[in-house]
């Protein structure tokens, strides 16, 4: 209270003392409903303080007084809880708009006015919708021991923030977070992103199971997916030694081992590794058995001429059917490896009447350009652009 008076003092001497400095006090004129009133600005000034001061005061006592009686107190605390709720009720709506942040606010606003641990849960809820896993944490506490075990989204948060700085910080606590809710969608989601940032395939490879059932990535996609994460695996494992790689192929089930896409990044890791020959042999077995579709092989560019029964397999398909393309292809792409320009030119050339393309001209052309016929090489990438 002494520094209300104290700052009303002040003011008073200031309003009084300036205009009486300058030598010009002023005056005002109010006329209302027949009445006038003149007086000086600093009278104005004086008494507009003075009634803003009277009614601070008076109001500042009433609550006083009504804070000692027990409808008084009863009465005050309905207000403020009507005041709570109030806000509350637009904290909700806000929320349902996707405002997290908005909402944030007015929950935090309700609960200064009537403490409760559900308005805090819910600030939490708006504050991990709005990626401030600061304020979140903060109102997590607030909530209570009740909420404690509650607390999955606030993580998701947090790893969110260390996957773009910490990678393998995050790597070690979505790991925790699994083993505590291992059938959290969310969490299964978020540890694709964190183990693909951290490389940790493994974890990747024991998680394709069950991220099969909960992400929404179509199924091209997903095989994707799967291809990079078994690659790279068997990537990692390779140089260790090929005896590990070797083992670690040995390790899956027949049933994994005859999937395509499995069987096609074992292959390519070979020969991302240098090791064409078994690279070669894995494809030729999995053609034999119906695994692998040769133009699933052609794509990846794992036709090579270091087998020679691989080779001998292909030409045994074109006997039995000389306008397959795929085979085609694969025989123009061994031929290319094998730096037999004159085969693979005769096969490019048949296959681009059976089916012309960007790919095969340039190939083509590719052929032409080693067996020194510019004109004709020249010819075969104009169609290649052409296509």
């Amino acid at each position: 209270m002494r520094w209300i008076i104290a700052l009303v003092v002040i003011v008073i001497l200031g309003a009084i003392i300036g205009p009486m400095a300058s030598g010009n006090a002023g005056y005002v004129l109010v006329q209302f409903a027949g009445v006038a009133i003149e007086t000086t600005v600093v009278g104005l000034i004086v008494v507009a303080i003075v009634t803003a001061t009277l009614l601070t005061v008076i109001v500042s006592l009433l609550r006083r007084l009504l804070s000692k009686t027990r409808q008084g107190r009863k009465w005050l605390a309905n207000r403020s809880e009507r005041k709570a709720q109030t806000i509350f009720q637009q904290g909700i709506r806000e929320l349902l708009n996707d405002e997290p942040q908005k909402a944030a606010e007015s929950f935090s606003k309700a609960y200064k006015k009537s403490p409760d641990k559900n308005t805090a849960a819910l600030t939490t809820l708006a504050c991990c919708l709005n990626k401030d896993a600061g304020k979140a944490t903060f109102w997590q506490d607030e909530a209570g021991t009740f909420y404690e075990d509650a607390d999955t989204l606030l993580q998701l948060v947090v790893i969110e923030q260390q996957v773009k700085t910490d990678p393998s910080q995050a790597d070690k606590t979505i790991q925790s977070l699994l083993t505590s809710k291992p059938h959290s969608a969310n969490a299964l989601k978020l540890a694709y992103r964190v183990f693909k940032a951290s490389g940790n395939w493994q974890q990747l490879k024991e998680l394709l199971p069950e991220l099969r059932q909960v992400t929404d990535l179509p199924p091209a996609e997903f095989e994707r997916l799967e291809y990079q994460v078994y690659f790279e695996r068997f990537v990692a494992e390779g140089r260790r030694s090929n005896e590990i790689l070797y083992n670690e192929w040995r390790s899956l089930s027949s049933k994994l081992r005859s999937d395509s896409t499995i069987r096609l990044s074992y292959a390519a890791a070979l020969k991302h590794l240098g090791d064409h020959e078994p690279s070669a042999r894995v494809i030729l077995k999995g053609l034999r058995r119906g695994d692998l579709q040769p133009s699933a092989v052609n794509s990846l560019h794992l036709f090579n001429a270091k087998s020679e029964k691989l080779l001998e397999f292909v030409q045994a398909q074109l006997k039995q059917n000389p306008q397959d393309r795929d085979y085609l292809y694969a025989l123009a792409q061994i031929a290319m490896d094998n730096q037999d320009f004159s085969l693979a030119q005769r096969a490019l050339k048949k296959l681009t009447e059976i089916e012309p393309s960007s790919r095969v001209y340039r190939l083509l052309g590719d052929a032409y350009h080693a067996l020194g016929d510019s004109q004709l090489a020249a010819n075969a990438y104009k169609e290649a652009l052409a296509h």
